[in-house]
């Protein structure tokens, strides 16, 4: 009995503190200032350790090359005077060795005066790769999609499809070779129906008496430019 009396005496002060009002407020805002001030603590060591492991990493240097495979997709096609024809080619990955992506599609429309008469001048020749769905890079500076003839030269028009391909080596800093790879590795560039317009104006020959052609055969040549990375480390 008089250890209880003890014990209650003991606390009565304990008690009588931490029941006051002002005392309780006080403690819970030192309470909650404590805990920002340790959070605030390893949140900084924290930042510092990672920093410190960036300084310590070490990234290894690769050298990255492209291994280029093409296929062909060839049609002719006569077109009459005035008029445009809209001609589909479906693109696919099935001429290309296996883990090859598409980077370039290239078409070529070429055509001579087959009217076979005398100082009869070339047909006027206009041909326009036409942007639709099918995927590719269609706003990249260095495409050339629309093109034009009168004097029998061919058209040249290039579309880039697969994301950055030009063909060119260059070398980056990576964990992995994985990791270093990883931008040629995206799956369906230039993979669908690519839509090509040709339009033809037949010249008039110069000599009255001969009889003026009223169409052209276009000759279309299709170049699909395929390719596949090879890595290697720098020492």
């Amino acid at each position: 009995m008089e250890e209880n009396t003890f014990i209650q005496d003991l606390m009565k002060p304990t008690a009588t503190f931490v029941g006051d009002k002002d005392t309780r407020s006080t403690l819970a805002v030192f309470g909650v200032a404590l805990l920002l001030i340790t959070v605030k603590i390893y949140y900084s060591l924290g930042i510092k350790n990672s920093e410190l492991h960036d300084e310590v990493r070490f990234l290894d240097d690769w050298s990255i090359s492209f291994e280029e495979s093409t296929y062909a997709i060839s049609e002719s096609v006569i077109i009459a005077d005035g008029t445009e024809e809209v001609l589909d080619f479906e693109i696919d990955l099935s001429e290309l060795p296996d883990d090859f992506r598409i980077g370039i599609i290239q078409v070529q429309i070429s055509y001579s005066e087959t009217s076979q008469n005398v100082a009869d001048p070339c047909d006027s020749v206009q041909a326009t790769l036409v942007q639709t769905e099918y995927p590719a890079q269609w706003l990249d500076e260095n495409n050339n999609l629309n093109g034009g003839s009168n004097s029998c030269e061919t058209i040249n028009l290039e579309l880039l499809t697969y994301p950055g391909y030009n063909g060119e080596s260059y070398e980056t800093e990576a964990d992995n070779k994985v990791i270093a790879l990883d931008p040629w590795k995206l799956d369906g560039y230039g993979i669908g129906t690519l839509t090509l317009e040709v339009s033809v104006d037949v010249q008039t020959s110069q000599i009255p008496t001969q009889n003026n052609d009223n169409d052209e055969t276009i000759q279309i040549d299709i170049t699909v430019l395929g390719f596949m990375p090879n890595i290697a480390m720098i020492d």
